[in-house]
This record gives structure tokens, sequence and C-alpha cells, in this order.
């Protein structure tokens, strides 16, 4: 639980001209959702709608297995169908029945249908008013090739605080899962117009509390926790109470999603500063594209797959033809995408890490972070994207046995039913 709030302290207080500190109760990636109205439905984003489910059956056989193979594969009545973990053999799709989800170039580009809508959010990126999107208040230039690529996954699309995927990680942030704090500090007379501000994002080790109605409530206090990776300082500047990022740094936040880390190459803010104490706006950088991909398909592809109505192999191909952006520079291999995070941010008193004051400046505390024990692994024993059976009965693969002897009485049932 979060510590007690200090009884008269302000955020405004210090060794900087001012400050402001702030706790992020929501963050996501910016899709912009142009439908009026449904999750799957037509949009100025998504023309089609959504990339439609898809027909497993056909998939199956296109990838080398029998009708009745593929008809017994999806079958809820086949004991090696969990209702937890899926179908394991799904997977084994590839040339020679690889596993796709660790091998995807085993198959065929599936394809995936992208967003064709103009308007996106987000930040430009590489200072090219010609190129990208334009923002929905008509600013040229927007960098967000990862929503381009993915927006129209039916996972990421939806209004503001309202897509499947955003709701499950902000549920388990705001249930204690992690704490982001954020601290603003300038050297002007004013806070709304200054030429001289510093925007640090830290960790917490201290949870958010929720009032009556469910929210995150304002004006609770947390400590700034170092952390040896999870840490983003940025150069800015504010005008009219926007803060603009300066110069790009180079950045890892703690990413809402089933790969946690966040690392984005030239990264930048625009936020701004509300009438009603709370921070909004976006942090861009470019993103690598691969550790998205494994995050996908280290959470269970085949339920990822099935839930999502999605083909992996779709997304690794279209992440990897979409990339935009080299370390080396132009001439190398684009391993990044840019990519926009939504943040929205409540007043907090965010203590320095030794809790004896208020932050009143933004610094740098990775030289002081202990280190972090390792990650604890997950319930379910996901290998390459599927779940074994621990006890060895059932084994997926490409030399499995597909369909069970003819004396099986599960079987023998499945069969009596689609021979009518």
């Amino acid at each position: 639980m979060a510590v007690a709030m200090i009884v008269g302290a302000s955020p405004m207080l210090a060794h900087a001209n001012w400050s402001k500190t702030y706790v992020v109760e929501w963050n996501e990636p910016a899709m912009y959702y142009g439908a009026k109205a449904g999750v799957i439905d037509p949009g100025t984003d998504c023309p089609n709608g959504t990339n439609p489910e898809v027909d497993w059956i056909k998939v199956l056989v296109a990838a080398g297995y029998t009708e009745e193979e593929a008809k017994w594969l999806r079958n809820p009545a086949n004991p090696t169908r969990s209702p937890v973990h899926g179908q394991n053999q799904m997977a084994f799709r590839g040339k020679d029945r690889a596993n796709v989800y660790t091998n995807p170039t085993t198959t065929p580009d599936p394809g995936l249908m992208g967003v064709s809508g103009i308007i996106a959010e987000g930040i430009d990126l590489d200072g090219n008013k010609k190129n990208g999107f334009t923002s929905p208040t008509g600013e040229k230039g927007v960098d967000n090739t990862f929503y381009k690529t993915l927006g129209c996954w039916k996972t990421y699309r939806a209004p503001p605080r309202l897509s499947s995927g955003a709701l499950q990680f902000n549920d388990a942030m705001r249930n204690g899962g992690y704490t982001t704090v954020i601290v603003v500090s300038g050297k002007g007379a004013d806070p709304l117009n200054d030429k001289n501000v510093t925007v640090g994002f830290y960790m917490s080790g201290d949870k958010m509390v929720k009032d009556g109605n469910g929210e995150i409530a304002r004006d609770y206090t947390f400590r700034i926790k170092p952390h040896a990776k999870y840490e983003a300082i940025f150069p800015a500047h504010t005008v009219k109470g926007r803060i603009v990022s300066t110069a790009p740094a180079d950045v890892m936040l703690r990413n809402p999603a089933y790969d946690p880390d966040l690392e984005l190459l030239r990264a930048r803010i625009d936020l701004t500063m509300l009438a009603d104490g709370s921070l909004k706006g976006y942090v861009g950088g470019y993103r690598p594209w691969l550790p998205v991909y494994k995050g996908w398909v280290n959470a269970r592809g085949t339920v990822i797959e099935s839930l999502t109505w999605v083909q992996l192999p779709g997304v690794y191909y279209a992440l990897q033809r979409s990339a935009d952006y080299s370390p080396t520079g132009p001439k190398g291999e684009k391993t990044h995408i840019s990519y926009a995070l939504r943040v929205e941010a409540i007043p907090a008193y965010v203590l320095d890490p030794d809790a004896s004051q208020v932050a009143a400046s933004v610094a740098s505390y990775k030289a002081t972070a202990p280190k972090e024990p390792e990650r604890m692994a997950s319930m379910l024993y996901v290998v390459e994207g599927i779940v074994p059976d621990r006890n060895a009965k059932v084994q997926a693969g490409p030399n499995a046995v597909i369909l069970p002897q003819p004396g099986d009485p599960t079987f023998v049932a499945y069969q009596a039913a689609n021979s009518k």
C-alpha cells in the first residue's frame, strides 16, 4: 500500500525553481480508433474492420494435415485440447511440421491487414513533416508505424482505455503489479512556459490506492525506487503547459504488455499539464520489434491465436516488413519500429529514494539501484509458445500421432457423430 499522504507537503517544494510530481494511472499503446462503435466494426482507421476470425480448419489443411486430422484437432471433444492452453499441435504447421511460433518463416506469410487511415496519435520522431501520419489535432509527421502495422488487430483496437489488451495490463498495474511515477522540474519562473525543463520516469515500490469508485486516488505518496533498467530522463521545455522534448533520449520503461521491457531509441515526450492537475500525452520512440512478437508467443501462442483472431507468423512478417529504423544507420537492418505510448498520470507526492523529501528535481538513480531479483516464472509451463504436458501423456510435435486408435471410445463417439 502507498505511504500515507504527507500533510502540508507540496510537490512544488524545493531545490529547483519548480517541480510537479505524478503517478501513472494508465498507459497503453497509442492506437487511434476510427470507428463509431464496436471493436471489429469498420472505421476510418480500418475500412474493413479488424482482421477477421481465422478458419483454423482451412489453415491446418493448407499446412498439410488431412481434413479429418484438422477437424479432430479443433474439436472440443479431443482430450488433447485443453480449455486452458488450447491445442499444442496447432503450433506445428510449418514446413515439415516445424513450430511456427519459434520458426515463423517455415510457413508462408498469412497476411495481416494493417491500418489504411491517415490519422494517428503519437510524436514526430524524425523531424520530417512530409512523412508519417496526421494527428487528430492536425499536426503533420506523426511517426507510429507500430499502430499502422497492428492497429486493425482486435486486441489493440478500441476507444482509449477500452481495448482488451489495455484493460488486461492496466488492471494488473493498478492492482499492484508495478508503479511508475513522474517528476517534472524546471528552472523558470512560470512552469507553463519554461525553456529549461527535465522530466523523469521512475519505478516505485509503493502500490497505488483506489478510491470508492475504483479509480486511482490522487495525492498519495510514493517513494522512488531506483531501478537499474526502468528509468527515463528527458530534456524538454514547456509552452502553454505542453511539455515537449528538446532532444531525443535512449530510454527503457516498464511496458504494459507481455514483454515487460519497453526500450525506446531516440525517444521523445509530448505531455500536457491539464487544468485539473493531471498529466496526459505520449512517450514515443523506436522500439525493437522482435521482443513484441516473442512476448505474444510466450503468452501461449495457441491461446493468443484463438482468442485474438490472428496467426502469429503473420504478426512476425508484418512487424519485420514494417520496421522503419536501424540503430546502425539508414542502410542498416531495420530492427526497430516507430511507436507511441499513451500516458495518463495524476498528481501524487513523489519522494526521493530515501523518503526524506518530495522530489524537487530530476536525477538518475540507476547507479544506486540494487540488483533486481529474477522474475518469477509463470504458473504455466510455457516452452516455445506451447504448454507441454508435464506428465508426458500427450505429446505434440512434428511426429505426433494426430488421430487416436480406432478403438478409442472418445474417437469412436466423435466418428459416429460426424458420420450422420
